[in-house]
């Protein structure tokens, strides 16, 4: 392992708003350490070489850092670590700072420990030696931030490679269903402008377009088609209702209908034409 030595920056506070801050970056033999308040940031070690055990202050556990993973520690927690074994623990380390703690609490930095198995660690020990030249004289914090940013993803990206396999339970046939129905509703809404076609639909969905008229029929009682001509009406009068001033064929071209082909289904579904409804002829909206 290239040795990096220690490099800070001395002035985390930075004026700028950048979400993420470098505080140190190096990579060491790690020795045995007791931190009875904590560290002031949060710490990330990737072992190359050698192992370790680590635990926080007041636990009898020991957890053990294998070569060629993860230990992330939260600031201000107490904590021990000491080397295991007759190879040196050789780690990289790269501390930084929130400037909105619980970003990447989802990616499981948040406030407790984290160890990850990881893959290959090349790419890792680049962007922490990218880290490392960039402290000093002339530091950019929001290259560095955008470097750690790319470090972090890499750690996400190679904890998930050795990862076991997902095996996914057995689907509820009922839920499969619906979830199916929800998918194709989602898709209608969100392309009401476009010509959807019952093969388009089915294709994009999965399902041939007779399951697909099925499960519409039993969930909501009516085909996909039907189901996309009625929510294309309701949006129209919406849009009738609360843009008064959008003529009928400006309402058409949103929803993805001919002018005519509009009024006359309009005046089907609602007993009065668009432009009469826009002009407030009617009594009900209903």
């Amino acid at each position: 392992m290239k040795l990096l030595r220690l490099r800070t920056n001395l002035h985390p506070q930075t004026k700028d708003d950048v979400p993420l801050i470098v505080y140190t970056v190096g990579t060491e033999e790690q020795r045995a350490m007791s931190r009875l308040k904590g560290f002031s940031a949060n710490q990330l070690f990737v072992t190359f070489a050698g192992s370790g055990s680590f635990r926080p202050l007041g636990e009898k556990k020991w957890d053990i850092v294998e070569p060629g993973s993860l230990l992330f520690i939260p600031s201000d927690l107490p904590h021990e670590y000491v080397p295991q074994g007759d190879e040196p623990w050789q780690v990289g380390y790269v501390t930084y700072f929130e400037r909105t703690p619980g970003v990447l609490r989802e990616w499981g930095f948040g406030e407790t420990p984290l160890q990850r198995k990881l893959g290959d660690t090349s790419r890792l020990f680049a962007l922490l030696e990218a880290m490392w030249r960039m402290l000093g004289h002339g530091y950019d914090c929001w290259q560095a931030a955008e470097t750690l940013f790319a470090f972090l993803l890499a750690l996400k990206k190679e904890a998930s490679a050795e990862a076991p396999p997902f095996r996914a339970a057995t689907p509820d046939p009922a839920q499969l269903r619906r979830s199916v129905v929800d998918n194709a509703v989602r898709f209608l809404h969100d392309h009401l402008q476009r010509e959807v076609t019952m093969t388009e639909l089915s294709a994009r969905i999965g399902y041939s377009q007779k399951q697909l008229v099925r499960l519409f029929r039993a969930r909501l009682g009516v085909t996909p088609m039907q189901y996309l001509l009625r929510i294309r009406l309701q949006t129209a009068r919406t849009l009738l209702r609360e843009h008064p001033h959008m003529t009928v064929r400006q309402t058409a071209a949103y929803i993805g209908m001919e002018p005519v082909y509009l009024t006359r289904l309009f005046r089907r579904e609602f007993g009065v034409t668009p432009s009469s409804y826009a002009a407030g002829m009617t009594g009900s909206d209903d």
